[in-house]
């Protein structure tokens, strides 16, 4: 199982950067296809954020996160958030939380991966035995 970290799902809806959409639309529709992708309810959250904060209509935010929803397997409660201030604390990336979250619910997952634009992985990757590939 494959967990996207939402900056794929931004890309792959709007058109900031076209290499980096059809990366991301080919990356979605070869997991999708694999039966591989996992979402969590923090991804689809900070998705429709994310695309609110671009101004894209709501009705476009809606018609991709229900399908997007489909693919969701994974909430985050206070057990992980506890986890995720413990560690953030622990290392100094407090900024980092979310991603540290989504880190956390991937290990719990039994990813073999988690794939992000975001190199500020990096600074966490210790934190879990997930691999974390970085497009």
């Amino acid at each position: 199982m494959v967990y996207l970290d939402t900056n794929v799902l931004i890309y792959a809806s709007v058109e900031q950067d076209i290499k980096k959409k059809e990366r991301s639309l080919d990356l979605l529709e070869e997991l999708i296809n694999s039966d591989q992708l996992i979402l969590s309810t923090l991804v689809l959250q900070e998705f429709v954020f994310t695309m609110a904060k671009l101004k894209i209509d709501s009705k476009i935010i809606k018609k991709d996160s229900d399908f997007y929803f489909d693919f969701v397997t994974l909430e985050y409660d206070h057990v992980t958030l506890r986890h995720a201030i413990r560690s953030c604390c622990a290392k100094n990336q407090c900024k980092n939380i979310n991603d540290i979250i989504h880190l956390h619910l991937a290990q719990t997952a039994k990813c073999k991966k988690l794939i992000t634009y975001d190199s500020d992985f990096k600074k966490i990757s210790a934190l879990s035995d997930v691999k974390i590939e970085i497009l």
